[in-house]
C-alpha cells in the first residue's frame, strides 16, 4: 500500500539521506583506521624489537641467559666497570698458562646445571683453542649458593686444588657428569668421596675427607669471600665470567665467548 501522508514521505526521505550519510562516514573511518592501526602496530613492534636487541647487547644477566640467581632482590642490576686484574685469583683453581695473556675468572656452583651447559658445550672448546695454545687462563671461583651440596662440593674442590692440583680439572669434569637436581642425592660430601674412589683413584679420598674435616672454616670463609667479591663485580648469578674487562653473565652460547675472547686478545696485541 502506498502512503498518502506527503509529510510523512518527506520525514522518511530525511532518515534515508541521513542514514546513508552516517553508513558512509563509517566506511571512510573504517578506510581510515585500518592503516593507521597497522602503523601503529609497525611502530610498537619496532620498538620491542629496539629495546630486545639493546638488552641483548649490554652485559647485564637475564633470566634467560642466566636463571641461577644468588640475589634475593628479584632484581638484576647493572652490571658495573670491570678489569679481571683486579680480581683476587691468588690461591685459586686454575687451568692454562699461569702467565698466558688473558685470564678470565669463572665463578661457579657445582650443582647449577647452566655452569654444567657451560662446562660440556663450551669450555672444551675454549681449552682446545686457547688454554692448550698458552693464551688464556681460567680461573675458577666459589659463588656457592644453592645449598648444602653446593658447599660440600666447594670444600672438596679447596681440598683437591692443594693436595692433587693436576688432578683438579678432570675432578671438575667428573663433578659435571654426575651432576643431578639440587640437592638431591649427589653433591654432598660422602657421595662426592665414593665418585673420587670410583673415577679417580689417583687421589686418596680419605685425604680429601681429612683435609675438609681439618681446613672446613677456612674454605666456608674463602667461599664467602669469592661470592662477596663476585657480587662486587656485577656476578649475582651462574656461571659469571670476567673476560679482561668484560663481564658475561649467563651460560652464552659458544660464538659469544669466542667472539668476546678474541677481542680481548686483540686489545692486548695477542690475537
Amino acid at each position: 500500500m502506498e502512503n498518502t501522508n506527503p509529510q510523512k514521505n518527506d520525514n522518511q526521505n530525511l532518515n534515508e539521506q541521513t542514514n546513508t550519510k552516517s553508513q558512509q562516514n563509517i566506511q571512510a573511518n573504517n578506510q581510515f583506521s585500518v592503516p593507521v592501526a597497522i602503523v601503529i602496530a609497525g611502530i610498537l613492534i619496532a620498538l620491542a624489537i629496539f629495546y630486545s636487541n639493546k638488552g641483548i647487547n649490554n652485559n647485564t644477566p637475564t633470566a634467560g641467559n642466566n636463571p641461577s640467581f644468588g640475589n634475593n632482590t628479584g632484581q638484576v642490576p647493572q652490571a658495573p666497570k670491570v678489569d679481571v686484574s683486579n680480581v683476587d685469583i691468588k690461591g685459586e683453581p686454575f687451568i692454562g698458562n699461569p702467565d698466558a695473556p688473558l685470564t678470565i675468572a669463572y665463578w661457579l656452583d657445582f650443582q647449577c646445571p647452566f655452569c654444567k651447559r657451560f662446562e660440556v658445550q663450551t669450555l672444551p672448546v675454549l681449552i682446545d683453542k686457547y688454554v692448550k695454545t698458552g693464551k688464556v687462563k681460567i680461573v675458577f671461583k666459589d659463588f656457592q649458593f644453592l645449598g648444602p651440596d653446593s658447599q660440600d662440593a666447594g670444600y672438596v674442590a679447596k681440598a683437591v686444588w692443594e693436595l692433587y692440583p693436576q688432578y683438579y680439572f678432570k675432578w671438575n669434569e667428573e663433578m659435571y657428569k654426575a651432576q643431578d637436581a639440587k640437592n638431591a642425592g649427589f653433591g654432598n660430601l660422602e657421595s662426592i668421596l665414593k665418585l673420587i674412589r670410583e673415577k679417580i683413584p689417583e687421589i686418596d679420598a680419605d685425604k680429601i675427607a681429612k683435609r675438609v674435616k681439618e681446613k672446613k672454616d677456612e674454605y666456608q670463609k674463602e667461599q664467602d669471600q669469592d661470592r662477596l667479591e663476585g657480587s662486587q663485580f656485577g656476578i649475582n648469578g651462574t656461571p659469571g665470567f670476567i673476560i679482561g674487562d668484560q663481564l658475561v653473565s649467563g651460560a652464552q652460547p659458544t660464538s659469544f665467548f669466542t667472539q668476546v675472547i678474541d677481542a680481548q686478545l686483540q686489545k692486548l696485541g695477542k690475537k
